[in-house]
């Protein structure tokens, strides 16, 4: 029977909800005759690991199962997931092995008429849409997870590059699931410098008293503010909002001052070259410490330099984020034989070992060191699970908004809650209300809403005329409202980004609960500057 004409069948059987394990007799016959020319073994034994794989198990294969079978067991659970027409993703942990994953596979698809896409740093965005596009995509870890972030950030439906699959198929888990745990992908971007501010701020640094005003950890290069320095710093600089974003950043500068300014010295810790601050290898800088940022900005501050640019992460994701997208997750590793318990442990995957005795005895040697590692990947991941819930909830929020009916929705209860904390501060008294939402909501000056009668009536005039003036604005130019919404978004997760790392390196890693309590402050905080920024955006003047 012609190949295609086989592969269109086990397609149909696929969208009929048969299971990879009835598929998966057919599927071998198929795939091993056209992998007739290559390398790749194709038995019954490969079939068995594919249905695992396809099924969301992780493959300890060791010398019994050995690599070209392990390779073709992804090939096959590749095979398996496609044929229902969602696409996978067959992940591995660089470029250069993705390229030869990507067309090892092809080579085995291509015959079949099954199309494979491999994702590269330089490709185009129509590439890359077209890669994604495909029945299977191959790709390296960090570039999945770089786009995803990408596509989050993306102000149109066309300038997103991802499709989404139910199912990904990993190449040695212990280097894409595990090695990452501890530094998260992000994207920065960078911003100008406000060196007034700065300048101001070092000033402050120079009357602050070591002890009494802050205490520095100097293994990890983090200051914490004592009450009593809290509060100079909110006097000097006038703070209303002690929880707000803008209060959080502004003691982060004074924190970056301080070690700046009374704990790295020029000659010692960094020198200048070119006008340009440069670290001193054999310094006292903590391990982990470097040289940019908010940190060399005080020290341009502090040696009369140009202050530079600081990178600000504008968007973050964690590798148990990532991969809990995926329904299924499988994957095969040969050579790692320490990281069993962690795929278990961590990401809640089902490990199938093949490892003989012999192997299994080597890896007590490991056991002391795993240990460790183990318990500070389970601390990591603690410490990340409420920044992902709140990531999360942002992110769902940005969704939404591609929805006409969402979006209307968001729009509405933004104004709505805009409205209700206006005629709240204003005790319900019309002439207090600010000018803009007393004529644009309420559709007359303020002083004449009193002739709707009682404090109710007028806070149902004002509410019901806010709404319709949403309702209208977002008919007129919806793409603009949408706008407004994902701007507000952003920022948000620029803040929940930059208070996530703040606090981390405040607490780390003895107090979760006071990093908890603040980022739940911080997040309670976005929540509010998120509905406010939404509602002045909806509400405005054209």
């Amino acid at each position: 029977m012609d190949p295609r004409a086989t592969l269109q069948a086990l397609k149909r059987r696929a969208e009929e909800g048969e299971s990879p394990e009835s598929l998966s007799h057919s599927a071998l016959d198929l795939v091993g005759r056209s992998a007739a020319e290559t390398a790749v073994p194709f038995d019954d034994e490969t079939r068995r690991m594919a249905v695992r794989l396809a099924g969301g198990t992780m493959i300890h294969g060791g010398r019994v199962a050995g690599e070209d079978r392990l390779r073709g067991a992804r090939v096959l659970a590749g095979f398996l997931h496609a044929l229902a027409g969602r696409g996978v993703h067959l992940i591995t942990p660089d470029e250069p092995q993705a390229q030869e994953e990507g067309e090892r596979t092809a080579a085995v698809y291509g015959p079949l008429g099954m199309t494979v896409g491999v994702l590269r740093t330089d490709m185009s965005r129509a590439e890359r849409r077209a890669a994604y596009g495909a029945d299977v995509t191959v790709g390296a870890y960090r570039r999945f997870g770089l786009d995803l972030l990408h596509d989050r950030q993306a102000m149109a439906p066309e300038d997103r590059s991802r499709r989404d699959a139910p199912a990904a198929v990993v190449k040695d888990p212990g280097h894409v699931l595990v090695a990452p745990i501890a530094e998260p992908l992000t994207l920065v971007e960078d911003d100008a410098s406000p060196a007034h501010e700065l300048r101001k701020v070092a000033r402050l640094t120079a009357a602050l008293s070591d002890g009494q005003d802050y205490a520095v950890d100097t293994d990890r290069g983090v200051v914490r503010l004592t009450p009593k320095g809290r509060d100079r710093l909110h006097d000097a600089f006038g703070v209303t909002d002690p929880a707000g974003m803008e209060t959080l950043l502004l003691e982060k500068r004074v924190g970056e001052a301080v070690l700046a300014n009374h704990r790295y010295v020029q000659g010692r810790d960094y020198d200048v070259a070119d006008a340009k601050v440069v670290p001193v290898s054999s310094g006292e800088l903590p391990k982990g410490v470097r040289l940019r940022g908010g940190l060399l900005q005080a020290i341009e501050v502090k040696e009369g330099l140009t202050v530079s640019d600081a990178q600000w992460v504008t968007t973050t994701v964690s590798v148990f984020e990532y991969f809990r997208r995926y329904p299924h997750v499988g994957g095969t590793s040969l050579a790692e034989l320490m990281f069993t318990a962690e795929l278990e442990e961590l990401f809640g995957l089902t490990v199938w070992d093949l490892r003989g005795p012999d192997e299994l005895s080597t890896q007590q040697q490991y056991a002391q060191q795993m240990a460790v590692y183990l318990d500070l990947n389970r601390r990591i991941a603690r410490w990340s699970r409420l920044g992902e819930q709140q990531r999360a909830e942002l992110n769902d929020l940005r969704d939404r908004s591609w929805e006409p009916h969402e979006l209307r929705t968001l729009l509405r209860h933004s104004v709505g809650e805009a409205v209700r904390e206006e005629l709240r501060r204003s005790d319900g008294d019309p002439r207090r209300l600010r000018r803009g939402l007393g004529e644009l909501a309420g559709g007359r000056p303020p002083e004449r809403l009193t002739d709707t009668g009682d404090p109710q009536s007028i806070a149902d005039t004002v509410l019901t005329n806010a709404r319709r003036v949403c309702d209208d604005r977002l008919l007129a130019d919806p793409d603009t409202q949408r706008g407004g919404v994902q701007s507000a978004v952003d920022q948000a997760a620029v803040y929940q980004a930059q208070a996530e790392m703040y606090y981390r390196d405040l607490h780390w890693p003895d107090d979760l609960a006071a990093f908890e309590e603040a980022l739940t402050g911080v997040h309670e905080g976005l929540r509010t500057q998120f509905g406010r920024a939404v509602a002045r955006h909806a509400l405005r003047r054209n």
